[in-house]
């Protein structure tokens, strides 16, 4: 979900996205950083393939297929393997467009379902972990979930301005604790993730630019339908913050190179995660694109 506007009818793009989330030390519960447990540690690529058509003007539909891979070891048993992570599918409609002459933005609203297929195909992964906080919609491994997302875009030349707000509910599921283990019920706390960020393209022709986000997760020690939390922690927080630099490969191939560093948290591992993301357009009558 890159942007709050929308993709003009009939128009396909999909971008790519490569997430390395390397896990260095744990948040206590009053945000302090210790070291991991003995025995333990976490490394984790994800491959994100991010597909948008645009249904007309200001609606478009959104799929987000991904492949996520695991190097773990916890009191000396390993999770290690690669496999299909949960599936995010949706729509998204745009119900202003924002004015360049004032100060209205752009904002849309989107609604994601996620399907547990690391649940179903035994995907290796830690059970009702998470992926990197800047992945969006970022929802527990094998937990079916629904996100509503909020989002605002303004351009402020020679500036652009983000925020996007995301609300998650986890359905009750069963997870097992590890492979082979008898699943037990799970109740998740409630999602909320959010992102805000400022860019600035110093060199239109080539789509030259820089931008800096800040990007956050807090999980909620309630859930919307009323059902008591039974999953620990029952709450946590993350925040990083994430340079990047993007540029224009061709007249319609963008790439872009980021790090999320680690600012805050409680009650959650602490990690770096390098990013990479390319992202081209299919169709479309413009000559030249602007990365995001």
């Amino acid at each position: 979900m890159p942007q709050a506007d929308t993709l003009p009818e009939g128009e396909f793009n999909v971008r790519f996205f490569m997430y390395g989330r390397l896990t260095q030390a744990q948040y206590s519960d009053s945000g302090g950083i210790t070291g991991l447990p003995p025995g333990f540690s976490q490394t984790q690529l994800l491959d994100l393939f991010a597909m948008f058509y645009g249904l007309e003007q200001n609606t478009e539909l959104v799929f987000l297929p991904s492949v996520v891979t695991t190097f773990s070891t916890d009191n000396g048993s390993s999770l290690n393997g690669v496999g299909l992570n949960d599936l995010s599918l949706g729509i998204k409609h745009r119900w202003v467009i924002q004015d360049p002459d004032g100060p209205r933005p752009s904002f849309s609203t989107a609604l994601l379902a996620t399907l547990p297929l690391t649940s179903w195909l035994g995907t290796p992964v830690p059970p009702g972990g998470l992926p990197p906080i800047n992945v969006v919609p970022s929802t527990h491994f094998g937990s079916p979930s629904l996100t509503a997302i909020s989002m605002v875009r303004k351009n402020l030349k020679p500036l652009r301005l983000i925020g996007d707000l995301y609300y998650t509910f986890s359905f009750p599921s069963s997870l097992s604790a590890s492979p082979g283990a008898t699943p037990a019920y799970s109740q998740f706390g409630d999602l909320v993730q959010y992102r805000l960020g400022i860019e600035d393209v110093v060199d239109d022709k080539s789509g030259l630019g820089f931008i800096l986000e800040v990007a956050g997760l807090s999980g909620l020690p309630f859930s919307v339908d009323g059902l008591a939390v039974n999953t620990r922690p029952s709450t946590f927080n993350l925040v990083g913050v994430q340079p990047t630099i993007e540029y224009n490969l061709t007249p319609r191939l963008a790439a872009s190179f980021g790090v999320l560093l680690p600012a805050f948290g409680n009650n959650e591992y602490l990690a770096t995660t390098p990013n990479f993301s390319l992202w081209y357009y299919f169709q479309g009558g413009q000559k030249s694109l602007l990365p995001r």
